[in-house]
């Protein structure tokens, strides 16, 4: 069976963030942890053809689960909930994005959830909501999971988490063991290489 247009553009976006996302090297992780490559995902998200990809494989990726709003932490979330929004324009259902701050402001409205408005009049991040909740990698899910217990914590359902990377260092683990549906849309081996997540965990 031929590929579908979905497939060719997962194909595209794995090379894409395989040549300009994906450092080979020695590094030290935020963890402290030392690692053979190093993974940053902006340097394709905020490339227009990088964004318009990975923001069209969110929304094909997440409307399925029914959900209104896509967000995650800052700073990989906004850059991700902004590209699925804008795609999400151009075709389908919309997805209206959230970013989770790691405080709350110190001014204004004190707010530590940055949402866009919903039309039915309600604030997006409100009790009943289904929303996904996204970041750009995983390694031990510390940061999504700080996310989705903010979103969760003003009652919105997480319908669907993802992820641009899971590095597979026990993060997507983390995440199914608490009962999230977790599906990336790569994943990393130890070297760095990247292969497009197939829905079975491998």
């Amino acid at each position: 069976m031929p590929d579908t247009d979905q497939d060719t553009h997962l194909h595209e976006l794995r090379a894409l963030l395989q040549e300009r996302s994906i450092a080979k090297g020695d590094f030290v992780l935020t963890s402290g942890a030392r690692s053979h490559y190093y993974c940053d995902t902006k340097a394709t998200v905020l490339s227009p053809r990088g964004s318009r990809l990975i923001g069209e494989a969110l929304c094909e990726q997440l409307r399925p689960f029914g959900v209104d709003a896509v967000g995650g932490p800052e700073v990989g979330g906004a850059y991700l909930a902004t590209a699925a929004s804008v795609a999400s324009d151009l075709e389908g259902p919309p997805l209206f994005g959230f970013l989770v701050r790691n405080k709350a402001k110190g001014h204004g409205t004190s707010a530590r959830i940055d949402a866009s408005y919903h039309p039915d009049g309600r604030k997006l991040i409100v009790a009943g909501r289904r929303v996904a909740v996204v970041d750009d990698v995983v390694t031990s899910a510390g940061s999504i999971l700080r996310a989705i217990e903010a979103v969760e914590a003003e009652g919105c359902e997480v319908a669907a988490v993802s992820a641009v990377v899971d590095r597979q260092e026990g993060g997507g683990d983390r995440l199914r063991s608490r009962g999230y549906d977790f599906r990336p849309l790569f994943l990393a081996d130890n070297e760095g290489d990247l292969t497009i997540y197939s829905g079975d965990g491998r």
